[in-house]
């Protein structure tokens, strides 16, 4: 029977991701499915490369096969563009203000924006930064990311929020599960994407979610693997930034179980 591979919270660590792919190449068989959770970009050198390889290998095996969800990394990324370089960019409130979007504010020594255009393009910003306002500075940068991979940035438009199957449900944050049987409308697109803080306990499906770091969740600093609530909830977010390792979630459809490619099969480790 098939098996179901996931990996979450990447946030452009290029190294991580491949070594992870080296696992599941080594359990991976034909009818295998991959999802990725979302948060691909941010916090790490190589966002630009993280989403490229995730692309080609979506183009490569077909969406059926490899599963690519959005997070809210992707959903501030993609914020920021249409705040300065959408259709309705330079847009004004009420007062006569700019509508604003901090994401350029939060790359740190811009990291995540030079992964995403050509070495030229961001040479060029370097030196015009000391001249633009602020509003302009970010207007610039915007623009540069458009011109440079307008496809990739479709790409990132058009992914899902979740995915689901008969017994699961996968999601980069969570979903409302006091909507019970209508969690599908009764969710936010917010919720899907920054659900906070993590739910625990019993659901109808299993939920399968990245964003909040399993060291958070277990209490153990050290902690970097799969955490499962005892129920119906597993979270895979190892914060890779601290631990540079990226955990794979393996699901067994024939024996309906989980199992960490770094840990063996899943405990409750962190819960009382």
């Amino acid at each position: 029977m098939p098996k179901i591979f996931c990996v979450s919270d990447i946030h452009a660590h290029l190294d991580a991701l491949e070594e992870a792919l080296g696992r599941v190449k080594e359990k991976a068989s034909e009818g295998d499915r991959l999802i990725f959770l979302g948060d691909y970009i941010d916090n790490g050198p190589d966002s630009g490369g993280v989403l490229r390889r995730i692309f080609e290998l979506q183009k490569a095996y077909g969406p059926e096969r490899v599963i690519v969800l959005r997070g809210n990394h992707e959903e501030m990324l993609l914020e920021w563009l249409d705040t300065f370089a959408g259709p309705a960019a330079c847009r004004r409130d009420e007062y006569g203000w700019p509508l604003w979007s901090d994401w350029l504010d939060g790359d740190e020594d811009l990291q995540t924006l030079r992964s995403l255009i050509a070495e030229s393009q961001f040479a060029s910003f370097r030196s015009v930064m000391p001249d633009l306002s602020k509003e302009n500075l970010n207007i610039t940068a915007a623009k540069m990311v458009l011109e440079n991979d307008r496809e990739l940035i479709r790409w990132l438009r058009r992914l899902p929020y979740f995915y689901e199957t008969e017994t699961q449900i996968f999601v980069h944050a969570g979903i409302d599960e006091e909507a019970g049987d209508w969690w599908r409308e009764g969710t936010p697109e917010s919720t899907f994407a920054a659900k906070y803080p993590a739910a625990f306990g019993p659901f109808p499906k299993d939920i399968i979610a990245g964003h909040i770091g399993t060291a958070s969740l277990s209490g153990d600093q050290d902690f970097h693997d799969i955490y499962w609530d005892g129920a119906s909830h597993y979270y895979i977010d190892g914060t890779v930034y601290v631990s540079k390792c990226l955990p794979v979630l393996m699901y067994d459809e024939e024996t309906g179980t989980y199992t960490s490619l770094s840990g063996g099969p899943i405990s409750k480790r962190g819960v009382s």
